[in-house]
């Protein structure tokens, strides 16, 4: 006589990591026109506005990056931002925000990346910026900063880390 068992759909997918050692998928990515920033999308403007009274940056992309964590490093000498940097925290998650969800063909190496890592490396290349993330827990760090402009700095870095 002969026995038979039933496997549970559990107990078949612990035996096929046992024995097929099967390798996680590789996360490729596609760059099409509906979900590419250009270089000059992800740099941003060259040409500084005025933000509050005698206080000029660059709106978007990683110069007004710079230019935000930069003020918000002064937060406290200056006189005329006086909600603790939250606005301009807020700016810097909405700036992460909207690049999120695209890519960077990046025209030497001829493959798709995703443009948060383009933005990370442009930083660095920067030169009042070390390391994006770094930079953003420096600021983070700071007891002169708001505590709503805290919040906003922390979905910012999870922004980056993509959570």
């Amino acid at each position: 006589m002969s026995k038979r068992f039933i496997v549970s759909e559990q107990e078949k997918n612990k035996i096929r990591k046992l024995y097929l050692m099967e390798e996680p998928k590789e996360d490729r990515k596609f760059c099409h026109s509906g979900n590419v920033k250009t270089l000059e999308e992800i740099m941003g403007d060259e040409e500084d506005d005025d933000y509050i009274d005698g206080i000029r940056m660059r709106k978007n992309g990683v110069r007004g990056l710079v230019d935000k964590l930069e003020l918000l490093k002064s937060v406290r000498l200056l006189k005329n931002v006086s909600d603790g940097g939250v606005h301009l925290a807020n700016q810097i998650m909405d700036n992460l925000k909207s690049y999120k969800p695209y890519n960077y063909f990046d025209e030497t190496k001829k493959e798709c990346n995703r443009a948060m890592d383009k933005i990370i490396e442009l930083y660095k290349e920067n030169e009042h910026g070390e390391e994006l993330v770094k930079d953003i827990e420096k600021v983070y760090a700071l007891q002169s900063l708001n505590p709503r402009a805290k919040e906003f700095l922390k979905q910012s870095l999870n922004i980056i880390k993509g959570e």
